[in-house]
């Protein structure tokens, strides 16, 4: 099955007008706003995530679907595909055998977001749903997720703020919460001790926007670029 360049209509969620999908420029095939709209879509992002892989391809069964690898830390947007069960895998740069792949289900006229994690040595797929139900007039909306595989639960803590992210361990995430825009400084917190185990600073939010702050690498390496680490994210859906 293969990627269908297809654009939601503006009628599929009540509480945002969804428009074209834009992929990034050095990476998948975008949709153009010249393609036919279709009601049957859904929309995929994916972020590599993993500190074991500095670079990757990414399949949709035998077909890779990026012309430049996947940097760690690097998201690309949302890609449209027909909504139903489809094999994703990922390979090291330029090789066509992926050494790890598995089914997932897109669901129709949604947007979802897949996270490539590793645990340990071994790597795997985090997919999540999001649910962009508009925030609050004049404000942007956060999400908080932990993909950082060997930390404890954390909070995270958006410097004159006191709207709550808290406890989310390794995987684990929090609902979208609007936010009043401004740049704020964004720390990563041990919920037990209190510890800062990273900061983020003028990560600036937008009203009408939707981010995905997240705890990457790892607590205990000793590499600079693979140490744990906060990425803040937009989604671009325009």
């Amino acid at each position: 099955m293969k990627s269908n360049r297809t654009l939601f209509p503006k009628n599929i969620k009540s509480s945002i007008a969804l428009i074209a999908l834009i992929g990034t420029a050095l990476s998948f095939t975008s949709c153009k706003k010249s393609d036919p709209i279709q009601r049957d879509a859904s929309a995929l992002s994916i972020t590599n995530a993993s500190p074991l892989r500095d670079s990757v391809d990414f399949y949709q069964g035998s077909q890779r679907l990026n012309s430049a690898p996947l940097l760690y830390g690097i998201t690309y947007n949302y890609l449209a595909f027909t909504p139903g069960t489809i094999n994703v895998g990922v390979s090291r740069p330029n090789n066509p055998k992926t050494f790890y792949n598995t089914n997932i289900t897109l669901t129709n006229a949604m947007y979802q977001s897949l996270y490539i994690i590793n645990k340990g040595d071994s790597t795997s797929f985090l997919l999540l749903k999001d649910n962009f139900i508009a925030p609050a007039a004049g404000q942007g909306k956060i999400r908080f997720v932990n993909l950082s595989s060997d930390s404890p639960a954390y909070d995270l803590v958006l410097e004159g703020d006191t709207t709550a992210f808290k406890n989310r361990a390794f995987k684990e995430f929090t609902e979208f919460k609007s936010i009043k825009p401004a740049k704020y400084k964004v720390s990563l917190v041990n919920t037990t001790t209190k510890a800062v185990a990273a900061t983020l600073t003028d990560v600036e939010i937008a009203a009408g926007n939707f981010y995905t702050i997240y705890a990457k690498g790892l607590l205990g390496s000793t590499v600079d670029a693979k140490k744990i680490s906060l990425k803040s994210s937009l989604h671009r859906l325009q």
